[in-house]
């Protein structure tokens, strides 16, 4: 027994030398947090790696920028990634609500591209992400070296009630008690944000392939709205729903190269993924099995070498 105890020390020990920086192994970049000053908010950045510059957009809307580290480490491998509090979010919160408008948040990180210098980025979304890079790319295209689309939503909201009738047929009876408890408006009353908190918790495990995989993103909703604002959306959709005609045809103007990755069991439609595609002059769609939303947790090896093959292409 006490040499098998020895044996686990041994073990625990050369695991901890590993992840703690000067102990000999590879330490990830944490990430330098930087900020922006903007006419009306602060807008808060973290800026990893060195090298070909990659705008990352976090989901949502609403999460903070935080949520993408393990994927911005993966990126700052080769690249420069840049993750932004979007406006609304994290540290990127104004004192007036009515300034978290979809025209402010495309301006924000064109202001940021200018602030840092650089003639042209990549820009990779994932979710809501993507959807927030399909509108700067119609505003802005000659800024964008390259689109890439992780599990995105469309140029439109047309997918959304397809999604959520996917999520629901995957939530198990559990999930959708809780789901249903917390939506209940006098639970919501006593505490609105941490009722939509316990919403999201609740439908999570339903954009996974393999559900045990989903307690990271679950881990993403902290309390506090530094990590997570609830009251996000319900002001950049509008915004996003109005603009969609607009966007459409510009996106079909522009000549922006870019890579879509979408997972086959993921409960955002392939249409929508197609449709991108199509939107898209000269895109390639790379479809990863055995993967549903929040594909760079799920099949993080392959998301990087589809990314890594497209940016050096």
């Amino acid at each position: 027994m006490r040499v098998l105890q020895l044996i686990f020390c041994l073990l625990l020990s050369s695991s901890l030398q590993a992840q703690v920086p000067g102990s000999g192994g590879p330490s990830p970049d944490p990430g330098k947090s930087r900020t922006l000053a903007r006419p009306d908010l602060t807008l808060h950045y973290k800026d990893y790696g060195q090298g070909k510059p990659v705008l990352m957009l976090m989901g949502g809307p609403g999460f903070s920028g935080d949520g993408l580290e393990p994927a911005a480490r993966a990126i700052a491998k080769r690249c420069r990634a840049i993750v932004p509090d979007q406006r609304g979010a994290g540290g990127s919160i104004p004192k007036d609500a009515g300034a978290v408008t979809l025209e402010a948040a495309v301006a924000d990180l064109e202001a940021l591209r200018k602030e840092l210098g650089l003639e042209k980025w990549t820009v990779w979304g994932f979710s809501w992400g993507g959807m927030l890079a399909l509108e700067y790319a119609s505003k802005f295209p000659s800024s964008i070296e390259g689109l890439i689309l992780i599990d995105s939503g469309g140029p439109s909201y047309a997918f959304r009630k397809v999604f959520s009738d996917n999520m629901n047929a995957r939530m198990s009876p559990d999930d959708l008690s809780a789901q249903q408890y917390w939506s209940r408006p006098e639970v919501a009353a006593r505490d609105p944000h941490r009722a939509v908190i316990e919403v999201i918790r609740s439908m999570l495990p339903s954009q996974f392939y393999d559900r045990s995989k989903a307690h990271e993103a679950i881990a993403l909703l902290k309390p506090g709205r530094e990590h997570f604002n609830p009251d996000a959306g319900r002001y950049l959709s509008p915004g996003y729903e109005e603009g969609a005609s607009a966007r459409i045809a510009a996106l079909g103007r522009a000549d922006i190269p870019a890579l879509i990755l979408h997972g086959r069991q993921d409960p955002m439609p392939e249409s929508v993924a197609l449709e991108n595609q199509k939107l898209l002059k000269g895109s390639r769609l790379v479809w990863l099995d055995r993967c549903a939303h929040w594909s760079w947790m799920e099949q993080p090896e392959a998301v990087e070498k589809a990314v890594f093959e497209f940016l050096f292409k």
